[in-house]
Parts: C-alpha cells; structure tokens; sequence
C-alpha cells in the first residue's frame, strides 16, 4: 500500500495542476476580480482545515459564508457583486468545486501518514483490508444514491438553503456531543476490526450521506465520522476514511454541477489555492490541537454558522 500511495500522489497533484489550469482558461478571472474577492482565498484555506481534521465537509464553511455574501454589510466591490452574489444551487456547486482541490490534498495527507510514514501508534493500526471495507462499503452505495440524487431530486432556492441550515444545526450539536461524551474512551476500549453486520451500516450510511451529500455538497463524511468515532475506532482512522470517502463522493458529484453550468469558476478558483493550503495543513493541526479540541472548535463554528444562518 506505501508503494501505490507514492506513485499515485504525484499523479493525482499532476491531474489537480491540469484541472487548475483548465478551468482557468475557462473563467473570466481577472486582477481586479482577485484584488475585490481576496477573502474567499483564506476561506479556502479555514474550510479545507476543518473538512480534513475533522472529516467534515468543507462545505460547512464555503455555504455560510457565500449566504453572507449576499449581505450588503459584506465588503464586496459593487462592480464585482454580481460575480460574489451566488444562488444556493450555485453554492452548493462552488463548494464541490473546491472540496475537489482541498479534501484532494487532505486525502493525500493522510494517505502519506497512515501507509507511507506509518505514523500510527500501535494501538491505532488497523490492517489494510478493513480500511478497505470502512471506505468502500459507502463509496459502493454513496456514489450512486448521489448521482441519483443529483439526476431526480429537485430542491432549489429557499429550500434547499433551509434544509441546509437545518442539517447544520443537527450535525454541529450531534459531533459537539459525540466528541464529548467519548473524549475519555481508553485505549482498550479502541476497535481495530469490524463485525460483518457492520458493512450493512456502512452500505446504509452511503445511502444516506450520499443523497445529503448532493444536495449540501457535505454529508456522507460527516455521518462516516461520527458513525466509526461512536463505534470506538480511533479518531484519526475515522477522520481518513471519512476524507477519503468524502473525496472519491465530490469528485462524483462535481460533473453534474459543472455541465449543468452551476459553477461560479472565479470564486472557485480564488478559494481552491487556500484549499489546497488547508488540506496540507489540516492533519499537522490536528495533531497540534489534539483531537477533542479540534472537533469541538469545528462543531462550535458548524453550530454558530447554521444559527447565523438561520437568525438572518
């Protein structure tokens, strides 16, 4: 596995630099737009952190604040508040966009540290064929629930922000109280194997996290996460798994969004060099921040997102 992580990175960098390069050519990205729109390049860089330290998806920090935006309160040039101002179907699509770059990098990251640096301790290794089954027992039934999704489901406008809101509230309250409820789960108590029933859960969570993942850009790897860090599996291990899962599902869920037109490419492209910044960032920081910290920095700004979200 360290052998196939050392060819395929450099690979997969090469294919994110011809991704770049190619959705630059196609943008209307100027001096001036990148001058007026600067402050989506550090959001990039806060969402990618949070999304590969904690497994959540970036999107929970690209959709609130594209939703700011539309503040008139927000210090955007009124010559570029047209290209700033975005529909939630089109936030939605930005925040794939990006989380394409970002969680790409993160992926990589954790891949390097857990097969190549094998910096695990001995109480967290897991063997290579049950982080196959953790990852692809969702992917299996995630990517197809997603597309389906995308091709069947119409939720726009207002209800779709709503639902959004919604799910965020719920999901910051949920890890914030899983995080704190196991914070002093022992190393014994620590799962390194999965139960055949298991695969039934994981293929159900893809289902799941695969349609919400369509609709808010983030999902799937947020449910993975809370799913194995419940189950007592190491933190480190479930916040891989669920990037990776979360990775291979954006990838997935971009195409539909960029064909149908609904990708804002200047503000995509301002935030993803920030994105791949935080996603190199994220695994350092949350081993300098440890682990219950982390999540509950995170889930307090998930939480503190949705309630502004939803007063305003």
């Amino acid at each position: 596995m360290a052998r196939l992580v050392r060819i395929w990175t450099p690979i997969h960098l090469a294919i994110l630099v011809a991704a770049f390069i190619l959705l630059y050519r196609q943008s209307a990205l100027t001096a001036e737009v990148i001058q007026g729109l600067w402050f989506f390049f550090p959001v990039g860089i806060l969402g990618a952190i949070i999304a590969n330290a904690t497994g959540t998806g970036g999107g929970v920090v690209f959709v609130p604040v594209f939703e700011a935006v539309q503040d008139s309160t927000i210090m955007v040039p009124e010559a570029l508040r047209a290209v700033a101002t975005l529909a939630p179907e089109q936030s939605v699509a930005v925040s794939f966009t990006i989380q394409c770059f970002g969680m790409s990098v993160g992926a990589l990251t954790w891949a390097y540290t857990i097969f190549v640096k094998d910096t695990l301790a001995w109480d967290e290794k897991i063997e290579y064929h049950t982080l196959l089954k953790l990852a692809g027992a969702p992917i299996a039934t995630g990517v197809p629930a997603l597309l389906l999704t995308q091709a069947f489901v119409d939720i726009s406008g207002d209800q779709l922000i709503l639902a959004f809101k919604l799910f965020s509230l719920a999901l910051g309250i949920l890890l914030l109280v899983f995080t704190w409820v196991q914070r002093h789960q022992a190393a014994s108590q620590r799962r390194l194997d999965i139960f055949p029933w298991e695969i039934w859960v994981l293929l159900g969570l893809g289902v799941v996290g695969g349609a919400v993942t369509a609709l808010f850009s983030v999902g799937i790897g947020e449910f993975l996460a809370v799913y194995l860090i419940l189950r007592r599996f190491p933190t480190k291990v479930a916040i891989a798994v669920a990037v990776w899962v979360s990775v291979v599902c954006v990838f997935a869920g971009f195409w539909d969004n960029y064909f149908s037109g609904l990708v804002r490419l200047e503000i995509a492209l301002i935030a993803i060099p920030g994105a791949v910044i935080g996603g190199f960032l994220a695994k350092w920081i949350a081993v300098l921040l440890g682990s219950l910290w982390l999540k509950t920095l995170a889930s307090l700004w998930i939480i503190a997102s949705a309630v502004y979200l939803l007063v305003a």
